[in-house]
């Protein structure tokens, strides 16, 4: 059976309940000079010092202790199993545990295995008592630094999720659901950041009419999210209310978001902003749209891809930018489609058009896109946020 010694009490000692440091060795005489030599170093960090007289002794006791353990030091010669091979099962089965190997021997290949196995140092026998206690010392820090750090990651992912949530809430369209068209939209943020600079809405504006937009903040995370916020909290309130009912020049509304988007950030670094803001006028059969350095959005209909190319500045890149409005005609199945780049910049690139012609439009549509694009690029993951809106002409 191990020995246990409990060093710290009172109020540290409720702090680090159950922590502890394990000492590996299958010489008695050496598990007891070492645990005289760390006493008070034990004793000053509330820790409670377990000992174990085989590699075996100190595999079963990880079973339980594993997650209260902050140190293991081993000895190299051990019988049924060295020390390398010891630490290196604890690397592969607890690897946040810090470990020092303690030898008498200058086997290099077993200290390479060692230092393999994510040593933190090693020692040779005999030790000094200084430089002991120093080690040691280094190697809790060490540990305690990765420990908080870990908090801190773990603290810092869960704002991204909240974050990451938050912004799906306010972003999320009220989709219109009338009668000679069909609208979808999918927004992908990095899987790590949970949130991203991708605008996405469709808005009615009028019987029949109905207003596509799409935006691309530079850069990804909090800081762009943030901005889809602004962009979100302005558009509609600021804008479009007043236009329901009205005509609506895409061109005159990227204008004005320039405008106030300059306004917005006049105080900080520049933003830019790549814009896309198109009229679907189903009475009219017509699609009216500006482009304010967006990727293209496709017109398809049957076989025929149609990218829509006319473009300007991105917003928040000059005073005073004018826009143009451009206009198609549209039909009964067509498909226009808007995307961020997300999309297609990834590994060596996607082209648009091959992906559309691999994906037929149909169930899941949206969700074969992305499948589409990562197998054109043979990634396993985009490098962006990705937002596809789509609208399909019904009748």
């Amino acid at each position: 059976m191990p020995l246990h010694i409990l060093q710290g009490t009172g109020e540290q000692k409720m702090e680090n309940q159950g922590k502890c440091i394990i000492l590996v060795d299958d010489e008695q005489n050496i598990l007891f000079a070492l645990k005289r030599e760390l006493h008070e170093w034990a004793h000053g960090h509330a820790l409670e010092i377990i000992v174990a007289t085989s590699a075996k002794e100190a595999l079963e006791i990880l079973k339980t202790r594993a997650n209260d353990t902050e140190l293991i030091i081993s000895d190299l010669k051990m019988p049924e199993m060295k020390g390398s091979d010891f630490l290196l099962e604890v690397k592969r089965l607890y690897p946040d545990i810090i470990t020092i190997l303690l030898t008498g021997y200058s086997e290099t290949d077993e200290i390479v295995k060692a230092v393999n196995a994510g040593i933190f140092s090693y020692m040779m026998k005999p030790w000094d008592s200084g430089y002991l206690l120093s080690e040691v010392q280094k190697a809790w820090e060490y540990g305690d630094m990765r420990r908080q750090t870990a908090h801190y990651m773990k603290k810092l992912e869960e704002e991204l999720k909240w974050a990451g949530e938050m912004q799906k809430t306010i972003l999320r369209p009220n989709l219109p659901t009338v009668t000679g068209v069909e609208f979808r939209v999918s927004y992908r943020p990095l899987p790590a950041l949970y949130c991203g600079g991708d605008y996405y809405d469709v808005i009615s504006v009028g019987q029949d009419r109905y207003m596509l937009l799409i935006g691309d903040v530079a850069g990804t995370g909090v800081k762009a999210a943030f901005v889809t916020g602004i962009l979100k909290a302005v558009i509609y309130p600021e804008y479009i209310r007043s236009y329901i009912g009205k005509p609506i020049s895409p061109a005159d509304f990227l204008g004005w978001l320039n405008t106030r988007m300059q306004f917005e950030f006049r105080s900080t670094s520049a933003m830019l902003i790549t814009f896309f803001a198109g009229i679907l006028d189903l009475k009219a059969g017509t699609f009216v749209y500006s482009n304010a350095g967006h990727n293209h959005p496709c017109l398809i209909s049957g076989p025929n891809i149609q990218e829509l190319p006319v473009a300007g500045q991105p917003v928040g890149s000059g005073h005073s930018v004018m826009y143009i409005d451009n206009i198609v005609r549209v039909v009964k199945d067509s498909l226009i489609l808007l995307h961020t780049d997300g999309l297609t910049e990834i590994g060596s690139g996607v082209k648009i058009q091959q992906l559309l012609q691999k994906t037929p439009y149909g169930p899941d549509y949206h969700k074969r896109l992305i499948e589409g694009s990562l197998a054109l690029s043979g990634s396993q993951e985009f490098t962006d946020d990705v937002t596809i809106v789509t609208a399909l002409l019904c009748q």
